[in-house]
């Protein structure tokens, strides 16, 4: 926002509303230097980051689809334009406010389906423990993308980003496939970290798996080129664990949700550090977990369970026209 007065600001002294809600912390930046002091005709961005990771203590506050209207065995989800949950052998459709839009069902290309991940205009559906199949957002059937009896013979998880799709296949080493092409690219090899028997995979800022050696889970944390492999999580913060999911990378605060113990979300900071527990209002079948942009959970009782997630927002006001941007 431009100052339009004559004399200087001091920017401590004022409060910021975002969208009803006088926001605790800030950061007030004019041509990207931290200040406190606003002079007359600069441009302020203002840059909000106050995560909120607990869902609303009062539960009939909260968006819940009933599990036997629509849902009767949710397993993995993933967000996008809409919350896609995997129920059985089909792929049921909600609005980001938990409305039903509608089922995907295809006895043809979705036979055994174990895996989900919605990123771009395509739905990516892991089936028959060998392979991914395209959609369309709007259920319709693309292609058989990636299908590698080679490098990946026993696919049970994969994560997605602009560049690759990453897939674990109980081996101790993650393989890539081009997003473009869906063809082999290489293998991730475990440096430095413990994975030895991977479950599950997600990808923000770094690539984390969820390993379960000698029936034990912890979670490894890699750099994107796999490398400076680590464990940040140890066995004795997991127990059946059954789904992991990252904040997205560009925001400044990062955190790692965690489907753990059948009845609640672990939420640590990327590094490993405990965050919090999400629980109040969750059954004990809680299997998967999505943070993008707000928390949505499958829930076997209760269906599907979505809070507002807390995020970072910049604010940038100039000449009387605001945007608000969610990083």
């Amino acid at each position: 926002m431009q100052n339009t007065g004559s004399i200087a600001l001091e920017i401590s002294e004022s409060n910021l509303l975002v969208s009803g809600l006088f926001m605790s912390s800030f950061i007030a930046e004019i041509e990207g230097k931290t200040t406190d002091i606003w002079l007359p005709l600069e441009v302020l961005t203002i840059t909000v980051n106050d995560p909120l990771i607990d869902f609303d203590s009062d539960v009939g506050l909260r968006n819940l689809v009933a599990n036997d209207a629509q849902l009767s065995s949710p397993t993995s989800l993933s967000v996008g334009e809409c919350a896609y949950v995997l129920d059985g052998n089909s792929i049921d459709v909600f609005t980001l406010t938990g409305t039903f839009s509608f089922t995907i069902t295809d006895a043809t290309h979705m036979v055994a389906p174990s895996d989900v991940k919605v990123f771009g205009e395509y739905l990516y559906v892991l089936d028959e423990t060998s392979h991914i199949d395209r959609f369309d957002t709007d259920g319709n059937w693309v292609d058989v993308f990636v299908s590698d009896a080679t490098n990946a013979p026993s696919p049970v998880s994969f994560a997605i980003d602009s560049d690759y799709i990453y897939m674990i296949d109980n081996f101790d080493h993650i393989d890539r496939f081009n997003i473009s092409t869906g063809v082999f690219v290489d293998q991730l090899i475990a440096n430095g970290g413990t994975m030895t028997d991977p479950i599950d995979i997600t990808v923000g800022a770094y690539i984390f798996v969820l390993d379960n050696s000698s029936g034990s889970n912890h979670i490894d944390r890699y750099g994107l080129n796999g490398s400076e492999g680590a464990q940040i999580i140890g066995s004795d913060m997991l127990s059946s664990t059954t789904d992991i999911s990252a904040s997205a990378g560009a925001l400044d605060e990062r955190s790692l949700f965690i489907a753990n113990n059948s009845d609640e979300i672990l939420v640590v900071y990327e590094n490993g550090t405990m965050r919090g527990t999400i629980d109040e209002g969750l059954s004990d079948s809680v299997w998967g977990v999505d943070a993008t942009g707000k928390i949505f959970v499958s829930d076997s009782v209760n269906g599907l369970v979505i809070e507002r997630l807390g995020t970072s927002v910049k604010v940038v006001v100039e000449n009387g026209i605001s945007d608000i941007i969610m990083l």
